[in-house]
């Protein structure tokens, strides 16, 4: 079978997702703090990546279903005594309106950034689920600046959590 240039151009730009996606699947040697990936209702595992076992944090970025704006929000893990659970610390978002904040409550700050706004806060969000519809192309980023677009993981919702994190002291 022979293929044409452009279908090795194809395959050729495939390698490094591939690459990423059996990376996410390989089970760890070892069993430090990771962020681990399942699909919401089956529990099936989809993958697990290392976290900074001091603070564990991650993004998701994807893009606001009516607007089409950047929107970013960022995770960070906190021990306690129910475990680890995630928190949302930060939003990053532009335009204004539908389902986006346009005040900041009690404990929060909403600051002017460019063109976009941010806001501050610190909400529990336990379970922290994510649909990763394919108009928003919702990525999670680590803090390595790694992304893995969520939607090539899965169709159905996706549960974020952290396992195998030590208890700080």
């Amino acid at each position: 079978m022979l293929i044409d240039a452009s279908q090795s151009q194809l395959l050729l730009s495939l390698v490094p997702k591939a690459l990423l996606l059996t990376s996410l699947l390989v089970p760890p040697t070892g069993l430090g703090c990771q962020l681990f990936l399942a699909e919401h209702r089956s529990g099936r595992p989809l993958g697990q990546l290392a976290l900074d076992p001091v603070r564990p944090a991650a993004d998701l970025a994807f893009t606001h279903s009516v607007l089409g704006t950047p929107v970013l929000d960022r995770y960070v893990w906190r021990a306690g005594p129910l475990g680890w659970r995630a928190h949302l610390v930060e939003e990053r978002f532009e335009g204004e309106g539908y389902g986006l904040p346009s005040s900041a409550g009690p404990g929060e700050a909403l600051v002017r950034d460019g063109k976009g706004w941010r806001l501050y806060l610190d909400r529990l969000v336990d379970p922290l689920v994510v649909a990763p519809l394919p108009a928003q192309s919702m990525r999670l980023v680590m803090q390595d600046n790694t992304e893995i677009l969520l939607g090539s993981l899965s169709q159905q919702s996706v549960e974020i959590r952290v396992q195998h994190c030590p208890n700080p002291e």
